[in-house]
Parts: structure tokens; sequence; C-alpha cells
């Protein structure tokens, strides 16, 4: 079994098994190494977790399907690397972000968390405003409407994507 690692899971304390191949991205090392986990990153990356990058189409079909979810604002390009390096190797992600299952979910990309339960089902996004309650499909840095901040709110209907 091969596990894709996001920062969560470092963070947590998980241990790694011989028995498994682990990876991460050079973007989840680089921020682990300026956390208080640094020192014992060095010796796992050193051990037995694969460094590697996924490839361009990888990361823009993760882009795609979290604008359709509408978790593209909720994902860093860690985040979105992750998911790619999952789906390109047919990885396990190791991850208590629920942005990151819920694009991995849509996709049939497998999870697992760790501190955290994970989620049961994909959920799709859209903004109300916070003063005029129109509500939109796209994130905007504010209402057209009323010039109000919007907020990020789950669609009523439990779609499957």
């Amino acid at each position: 079994m091969r596990y894709v690692l996001d920062a969560t899971a470092i963070r947590n304390g998980m241990t790694l098994s011989g028995e498994y191949e682990w990876y991460m991205t050079s973007s989840v090392k680089d921020e682990i190494s300026r956390g208080k986990q640094a020192k014992d990153l060095n010796l796992l990356v050193d051990i037995s977790i694969k460094i590697m990058d996924p490839s361009t189409p990888n990361v823009e079909r993760i882009e795609a399907k979290a604008r359709e979810t509408g978790d593209i604002g909720r994902l860093s390009k860690t985040d979105i690397e992750v998911l790619a390096l999952a789906l390109e190797i047919d990885g396990i992600i190791l991850s208590d972000d629920y942005s990151v299952q819920n694009i991995a979910k849509a996709l049939d990309i497998k999870f697992k968390g760790g501190a955290e339960k994970g989620i049961k089902e994909v959920f799709t996004w859209r903004w109300r405003c916070r003063g005029c309650g129109k509500f939109y499909d796209e994130e905007m840095p504010d209402c057209p409407i009323c010039g109000s901040e919007l907020r990020s709110v789950r669609k009523r209907s439990k779609q499957m994507l």
C-alpha cells in the first residue's frame, strides 16, 4: 500500500510502519520543516518517506474538481498537490483536513483521518451574502448587490459528484 502524508498527519505524530510505502510532496516537507517537528521529519525522510511531486495534469484535475465542489478557496497549494499525488500513484491520503477529504471522496481517492473521524459524503458549497442574503455559486470578494462580505455555506441538496 502507498500512503500520501499531508502536514496534519506529521503534526499529529502518526507512526510509520515499514511494511508500507510512504510519500509526501516537497511542499509538505517545506511546510513541516518550518514547524516543531522539523528535526524528526528530516530523520523520517532520510529513512522512509519518498518525496515526489505530482504531474501538472493531475494538479489541474484536482483544481477542476475543487472548483466544482466549491472547495477551491479552502485548499492550499500543498493540499492540491497532496491530492494530485495520491491520484497519480493510486495512494491513500492520510489527512484530517475535511476539504482534502471532500475532494478525495468526490474523485474516489482513498483517505484516512488520523485524529478526526472523516467525512461520510461529498459536500458542495456556495456563498451567501451576510447583508442581503443572496446566494452565489462562485466565490467573490464581496456581494455585487450590497457590498457585504460573503460566507461559504453547504448546499442543501446533498449531491454526489
